[in-house]
């Protein structure tokens, strides 16, 4: 798992495997179509047990700066989970019974509450169908016996193909802090950036990834697990969460996610909202761009509603407009700028640009990844306010 958000975006047919174990020595795979292995099959039919416990070791260096931490986690497949992780001398816990989730940050001194679908995957379950996605999308090109940890592992190297990205997505963000809930849908477009290695160490026991490594573009990740116990009989009582006691008496706040509706046209969006929806000018763009998708989004804590329209192009740079009918709780601010008789703001980031302005009671903001020209937010932004 990539930041226990991470996926990978390319689906390829899976890839079959040949294995050979040559006296405990790593063997390249052959290059054309081989048949079946164990391995594989293995791994694509493994479930994970019914609970684990361990201290995960995390290492990643994004555009040359590293970050390294430590998670002691219990993870249950019914959907239970307790991580606590200690980074900078700073501790969070997050609690998770099935039904809400808890995030304590005893530095910053919150804590929030987030009810939780217990219908959807679990932390456990998600490392597990990571694996089988990289079955179907990755080249295996070599296999090892080894150790890791005292335990019997295959040492698996996937080979990306070309274009392959990696996903890393803020599903919410609460002031200053990124607080990610797995398996969500962000609002936000993820960041994507080219892998071209993955390594991981399976348990030969159980296939749990006992070791996991990622490179390619700016971003190198590993997360190791020690100490893994398989069935520990975790105490329910590990699952459990007071504010009172073990967040030191902390006011919670309650996060509500968004509900997330899609539609094929703009004309069907405009149909669920009391408002119109803007959309790209046609002659803000010069490259070839398609729409890609149009979403709505219901912000129940915010009492908004949004509909973004976003455009792809074949490189997957992308342009997105949004509409709204009220003020964004966490908008990005920026300097103002002048757009006809209204002012806005336009902000760096570092994927994008983004322009946001108000007219009358309605909201609208323009994200426009980098490698468009500069002046395309502006562009399309006086273009969507000339109404006003």
């Amino acid at each position: 798992m990539f930041d226990s958000d991470s996926d990978f975006t390319t689906t390829l047919p899976a890839v079959a495997l040949v294995l050979v174990f040559v006296l405990g020595g790593c063997l390249a795979l052959p290059s054309d179509d081989p048949a079946p292995s164990d391995l594989e099959r293995e791994i694509t039919a493994a479930d994970p047990p019914d609970e684990i416990t361990a201290t995960v070791d995390v290492r990643r260096t994004v555009d040359g700066e590293t970050s390294q931490y430590t998670e002691d986690v219990w993870l249950r497949a019914d959907g239970a989970s307790r991580i606590e992780t200690t980074a900078g001398g700073t501790e969070t816990v997050i609690v998770d019974d099935g039904d809400r989730r808890w995030h304590y940050d005893a530095a910053h001194d919150w804590a929030t509450r987030l009810e939780t679908d217990p219908a959807a995957m679990s932390y456990l379950e998600g490392v597990y169908a990571q694996q089988a996605r990289y079955l179907e999308r990755y080249e295996i090109t070599a296999v090892e016996e080894t150790s890791l940890d005292g335990r019997d592992s295959y040492h698996v190297t996937f080979d990306t193909p070309a274009n392959e990205t990696i996903e890393r997505s803020i599903n919410v963000l609460i002031d200053d802090t990124e607080y990610v809930v797995p398996l969500a849908t962000s609002e936000r477009a993820p960041v994507k950036r080219a892998a071209d290695h993955v390594e991981v160490w399976y348990d030969q026991e159980t296939m749990f990834p006992v070791k996991h490594a990622v490179e390619g573009d700016g971003v190198t990740l590993e997360r190791t697990y020690r100490n893994l116990s398989i069935e520990p009989g975790i105490d329910d009582d590990r699952f459990t969460f007071d504010p009172a006691t073990d967040g030191n008496g902390t006011a919670v706040r309650d996060v509500v996610l968004p509900s997330i509706d899609s539609y094929d046209s703009l004309e069907a969006a405009n149909r669920s909202v009391p408002f119109a929806v803007v959309d790209l000018p046609t002659d803000a763009v010069p490259e070839t761009i398609e729409r890609d998708e149009i979403i709505r989004y219901e912000f129940p804590d915010e009492n908004r509603t949004q509909v973004s329209v976003r455009y792809r192009m074949p490189n997957d740079e992308s342009i997105s407009v949004s509409t709204s009918d009220g003020p964004r709780r966490l908008a990005v601010g920026g300097d103002a700028v002048t757009l006809g008789t209204v002012t806005g703001t336009i902000a760096e980031t570092d994927e994008a640009t983004e322009l946001q302005w108000a007219c009358g009671d309605r909201y609208y903001s323009v994200v426009v990844s980098h490698a468009f020209e500069d002046g395309t937010a502006l562009r399309i932004g006086k273009a969507l306010s000339t109404d006003c």
